[in-house]
This record gives structure tokens, sequence and C-alpha cells, in this order.
């Protein structure tokens, strides 16, 4: 039986979702593929899509370490999470009729906008002018009140 392996991400997308498939194949980070046994397998890529003739597809992936990802949402840490087996074997091949869904696991960071600042009054920036020239402030009001008239 001759097999297919894709690894262009384009040519992977049309096969697979299409979030699988731009957003995990040849990228790194931190994913997890939820099992059909409920366990979560960790992965940090999908490298290649390997078709068979009869439609069987699988997915070569670099595996993470196992264990609960950092800041993960209380609801999936009751799974069990798999990983690389033991150091430096971090390469499987996964059954992807064994994928019910696939979640990346990113830190999530509140973005608030900038304070603004306010802005200064006529007369606090001709105060801070006055400030720079060592001018007098009763001089430089005046001036303003010369130059508004």
């Amino acid at each position: 039986m001759a097999w297919t392996r894709i690894t262009d991400q384009d040519e992977a997308a049309t096969l697979l979702p299409a979030w699988l498939g731009r957003r995990i194949i040849g990228l790194r980070g931190r994913f997890g593929l939820l099992l059909t046994t409920g366990d979560v397998l960790r992965i940090t890529s999908i490298w290649a899509v390997l078709i068979s003739p009869d439609g069987t597809t699988l997915l070569d992936v670099a595996l993470d370490h196992a264990g609960v990802p950092d800041g993960v949402d209380l609801a999936w840490r009751s799974k069990h999470f798999l990983g690389a087996p033991y150091p430096g074997g971090d390469m499987a091949t996964v059954n992807l009729a064994h994928v019910v869904a696939a979640v990346e696991f990113a830190h999530a960071a509140i973005v608030e906008p900038p304070e603004e600042e306010a802005v200064p009054s006529s007369e606090e920036v001709v105060a801070d002018l006055a400030r720079l020239t060592d001018a007098p402030l009763t001089d430089a009001a005046e001036r303003q009140d010369a130059v508004a008239d």
C-alpha cells in the first residue's frame, strides 16, 4: 500500500479542517489533540499528513511534554495529558480518526488600552514654558493674553 506524504501547509489545509491544517502544520506551538479515549495528546507541531489509498489519514506529530499545561482552564484539568514518553522520544504518528478535537494552549493576557494622558490646559502649557525660559509666570500670562486679543 502506497502512502501519500504531505508536508505543504496549503495542501494539508485542503485535506484537514481549516484551522487544524493552517494553524498546526509546520508551525510550532502548544497544542492538544483530544482523542476518542478522552486523553489529550500534547503536541508542538504536525510535520506531515499521510494518506493511504483507502482513505486512512495519519498525522506525524512532534510531542510536547506530558502533564497539564500551565494556565489551562479548570474544566480541562481532569483530562489525562499524554506527551513524549521519554526524553528525546518526541515523534509520533496519530490516526486522525481517533482525534475528536484540536486545541491550542496559550496564555491569555488581558489587553488594556493605554491610559490617555490628560491634555494640559493652555495655562499649564504657558506655565511649563515659563519655567523652561525662566520668565516670570505673570509676564508669560500677560503675553498670552496680548496674543489672544
